[in-house]
C-alpha cells in the first residue's frame, strides 16, 4: 500500500455521502470499475468492483495528459525545457518543406494548454488516408502529424487535441534521449512507491503521451495526492509548488463545449482540467483523478461510462458534501460493507444459476453487417467447447485461434498472444438455452468489454464492444505488454 489508511469519521468524512453516491450511480446505471478517497492523506474508502481488482493497472486514457505535463514540470524546473520553447527547433530534423508556417511559432506552452491553433482534433486527420504499414515497427509518425495544418494563429483558440501532447512526447525524447517513463521513474514514480507504469507507444516506441498510461487505482490517487500537496511527497518537495499552481490555473481561450458539459468549460491549465471544485486528471469513458484544496481529499476513478459528466454530476450532490462533515462508526461500518460487497453484474441468467443447458460444442461463423461497436471483420467465426470449469472459446482471427477460458460463474482469465504481444482478458458466460451461448469478454487492464453472441439456430456469432475503444476495435490494440525476446 502506497497510502495509510484511517476510518471515515476519524478524518471527517461522512460515510453516508460515499454510500449515496454508490447508490446514485447504480440507479443511473454508470458502470465504475473503482472507487478510491483520501483525506488528510489517508484513504478512507476503497472498493473495485470484481474482477476488478487493487493490483490491476488500468488504461486512464487522457490522465496520461497530466502525467505528460509532470514530466515537463520536472524539466523546466531542471532547467532542460522552458515553456516558451519553440517546438520545431527542440524536435531536431523534421521535413520543414512540408510544413506550414504557423507551426514555426508553435511553443511548449501552446501545446500543454491545447492552443497549437487548430480548429478541431487533428490527430484522426493526421492518418486518414495513410497507408496500413504505418503501424509498422520502426515508422516515423511525426510528418504525418506535422502535415495537419493548424488554423489560427497559436495561443488564440483552445482545441482538445492529442496531437499537441504527441508533439510533447517527443519533444521530451529529442531534448533528453529518454522517454516520459524514464523521466518520470526517480524523480516521481520511485518516491510514491509506484512499481510500474506501463505506456502504449507509437512504432518508434515513445509513449504517446496523450493516452496509453496504465496505473492502479492506488497509483492514480497517489498521483492526485501529489498534485493535492503541490509537488511535495512526505517531507520531500519533488516538484516546486509554484508548478501546481500554474498547472491547475485555467489558460488562454475558453474552451467552446458545445455539449455545454458544466465542468468542461471552466478553463484548461497544462494538461488538467478546472473542476467546479478543485481540479482533476480525467480521461475517456470515465478514468477520474479529483484534486480538492479546499477539503484536503483526492478521489480517484475508473470506469466504463462514455459521458463522464455524469459521474461528476453525481459525485458533487452526493460525496463531496461528506468530506468534511461529521460522520459515525454506523455510517463507516454499513459504506465498509458496500465497498466489499461491489461487482460488476452477471452477463446471464446462466451465470447466475449454475444451469449448463447447450451442446458439449458449438461454432459459428461471423454475422454479416458488422456495426460501429463490432470487433473487426479479422475476427471471423467463433468455436465454443465446454471444459471442467466452464467453456473454452475460440476466436478465429485471421484465420488463427485464439483461446480464452470463460467461467460460468466465475470470471476466468486467460492471455490472448499474438505476435509479441500479450493480452489479458477475463471471461464469464454461458448458454443461455440450447440455442444461445453468451459471454462477456473484459479486457481487464482497460475500461473496456465485448459480449460474444452465437446461435446454433442461425450458426451466426456477433461479437459486440459496449463502448468501442479509442484505440480501435481491435481488441489486441489495447496491449500494453509484450512477450519476453525468448519466447517470441
Amino acid at each position: 500500500m502506497i497510502l495509510p489508511r484511517s476510518a471515515p469519521c476519524d478524518e471527517g468524512v461522512d460515510a453516508t455521502g460515499l454510500v449515496a453516491f454508490l447508490d446514485a450511480v447504480e440507479r443511473r446505471g454508470i458502470e465504475l470499475h473503482s472507487l478510491m478517497v483520501a483525506r488528510h492523506g489517508r484513504v478512507v474508502a476503497e472498493g473495485w468492483w470484481t474482477p476488478y481488482a487493487a493490483d490491476r493497472a488500468h488504461l486512464v486514457y487522457s490522465v496520461s495528459k497530466s502525467l505528460t505535463s509532470t514530466a515537463v514540470g520536472f524539466l523546466v524546473h531542471e532547467g532542460a525545457l522552458t515553456l516558451d520553447d519553440l517546438v520545431l527547433p527542440r524536435l531536431g530534423e523534421v521535413p520543414a518543406e512540408r510544413l506550414h508556417p504557423g507551426w514555426s511559432r508553435v511553443t511548449l506552452r501552446h501545446c500543454l494548454t491545447m492552443t497549437v491553433g487548430h480548429d478541431t482534433d487533428a490527430w484522426e486527420p493526421a492518418f486518414a488516408g495513410a497507408e496500413a504499414d504505418v503501424f509498422r515497427p520502426g515508422t516515423d509518425w511525426l510528418p504525418l502529424v506535422l502535415a495537419t495544418a493548424p488554423e489560427h494563429e497559436p495561443g488564440t483558440t483552445f482545441t482538445y487535441n492529442q496531437v499537441a501532447t504527441y508533439l510533447v512526447s517527443r519533444l521530451v525524447h529529442a531534448v533528453t534521449g529518454q522517454g516520459l517513463v524514464e523521466i518520470l521513474r526517480r524523480r516521481l514514480l520511485e518516491p510514491l512507491g509506484i512499481t510500474e507504469l506501463a505506456w502504449q507507444r507509437d512504432p518508434l516506441g515513445h509513449e504517446l503521451g496523450f493516452t496509453g498510461a496504465h496505473l492502479t487505482t492506488e497509483a492514480l490517487l497517489a498521483f492526485t495526492q501529489f498534485c493535492l500537496h503541490g509537488g511535495a511527497w512526505g517531507e520531500r518537495q519533488l516538484l516546486p509548488r509554484e508548478w501546481f499552481a500554474e498547472a491547475s490555473r485555467p489558460f488562454g481561450p475558453p474552451n467552446r463545449d458545445p455539449a455545454g458539459n458544466a465542468d468542461s468549460v471552466l478553463g484548461y491549465g497544462y494538461s488538467f482540467w478546472t473542476s467546479r471544485h478543485g481540479f482533476r486528471a480525467d480521461g475517456a469513458f470515465g478514468q477520474l483523478g479529483l484534486v480538492l484544496p479546499e477539503q484536503d481529499a483526492v478521489v480517484a476513478i475508473t470506469a466504463e461510462h462514455a459521458p463522464m459528466q455524469e459521474i461528476l454530476d453525481e459525485f458533487w450532490p452526493t460525496a463531496f458534501p461528506a468530506l468534511g462533515r461529521a460522520g459515525s462508526a454506523a455510517a463507516d461500518a454499513l459504506l465498509a460493507e458496500r465497498l466489499a460487497d461491489l461487482a460488476l453484474p452477471p452477463p446471464s441468467r446462466a451465470a447466475r444459476s449454475g444451469v449448463l443447458p447447450g451442446p458439449e460444442a458449438a461454432s459459428f461463423v461471423r454475422a454479416e453487417g458488422h456495426g460501429d461497436r463490432s470487433l473487426p471483420g479479422a475476427y471471423s467465426g467463433v468455436t465454443v467447447r465446454r471444459d471442467r470449469a466452464g467453456h473454452l472459446l475460440g476466436l478465429q482471427r485471421n484465420g488463427l485461434p485464439l483461446e480464452l477460458a470463460v467461467g460460468q460463474g466465475d470470471w476466468l482469465e486467460s492471455v490472448l498472444e499474438v505476435e509479441s504481444r500479450r493480452l489479458p482478458v477475463v471471461a464469464r458466460g454461458g448458454w443461455q438455452d440450447g440455442d444461445r451461448f453468451q459471454a462477456d469478454v473484459l479486457v481487464i487492464e482497460s475500461p473496456h468489454r465485448f459480449r460474444v453472441e452465437g446461435r446454433r439456430s442461425s450458426g451466426e456469432v456477433t461479437l459486440t464492444w459496449r463502448a468501442c475503444p479509442l484505440t480501435g476495435p481491435d481488441p489486441l490494440d489495447l496491449a500494453v505488454r509484450t512477450m519476453p525476446q525468448h519466447a517470441r
